[in-house]
């Protein structure tokens, strides 16, 4: 059952993407984002019903959920349906890896309800730094193509401001539950040294300071366009190096 359910929203998620960029402005194609919300939701609970607790990839399955629904809401009255278009089928890859389960991963057991919290906040966090990232990428191809007077190439999307708006937004949200991450991990994890949390923590740390730095250039000095764009991706890179890389140099590598 879990097998049928993560292929089926594997193929839904990949008609959907299809979908945003054949048909974007279509009532039709919102429908098919949702059903591909929901099934993709349905494989989830089907994974964490069946399975003793998280690793990396059921991780990323949710954060790529979490991602997918905060971009099917923000395009009921913005078109970012070019981001979905990329998202969804980016989000199938994810669910066939979880179908084949290439690697032979180790579970992270959630034992307490303050360590299921502390991964649930992670990721959330994540997946709006995640779509932030999307959005600012679009916002500086965007505006690289209005400096060099490119009209006619511009891309099918809301204006600069309201992309930068939007981009903000999700990074301030995302920046909150990112510090809030930070405390409850070391609240709730006795031993980061045992656990080989160390990587981890520097890179997250890391990255809350780039996006620290974002957000007071933002205020102080109206930071914004292609720097605003860089430290975003940058920050979240390090986000990523520090969770991924780490999962991949401890649980994969060592195979």
């Amino acid at each position: 059952m879990t097998q049928l359910s993560l292929w089926l929203a594997c193929i839904v998620c990949l008609i959907a993407g299809t979908a945003y960029f054949i048909r974007q402005k279509s009532l039709y194609t919102q429908y098919v984002g949702a059903i591909a919300i929901v099934s993709h939701t349905l494989a989830l609970t089907q994974i964490l019903l069946n399975r003793d607790g998280f690793n990396f990839l059921t991780i990323g399955l949710l954060i790529a959920l979490i991602g997918n629904s905060l971009l099917w809401l923000s395009n009921r009255n913005k078109d970012l349906s070019l981001l979905l278009g990329t998202a969804f089928p980016l989000s199938a890859i994810i669910i066939a890896l979880n179908a084949i389960e290439p690697w032979d991963l180790t579970q992270l057991h959630s034992n307490s309800w303050g360590t299921s919290a502390h991964i649930l906040i992670a990721s959330v966090a994540y997946s709006l730094f995640a779509t932030a990232c999307g959005v600012g990428i679009l916002l500086a191809m965007q505006e690289y193509q209005l400096k060099h007077h490119k009209l006619k190439q511009l891309l099918r999307v809301p204006p600069l401001q309201v992309l930068e708006r939007l981009m903000f937004e999700f990074i301030w949200a995302a920046f909150i539950l990112l510090t809030i991450t930070i405390a409850t991990g070391f609240y709730f994890i006795e031993d980061m040294f045992a656990q080989h949390l160390v990587h981890k923590t520097f890179f997250t740390i890391a990255s809350w300071f780039v996006f620290a730095g974002l957000l007071l250039g933002r205020y102080i000095a109206g930071w914004r366009g292609q720097l605003a764009v860089k430290l975003t991706l940058s920050g979240f890179f390090l986000l990523m190096l520090g969770y991924f890389g780490s999962k991949i140099a401890l649980q994969i590598l060592q195979y």
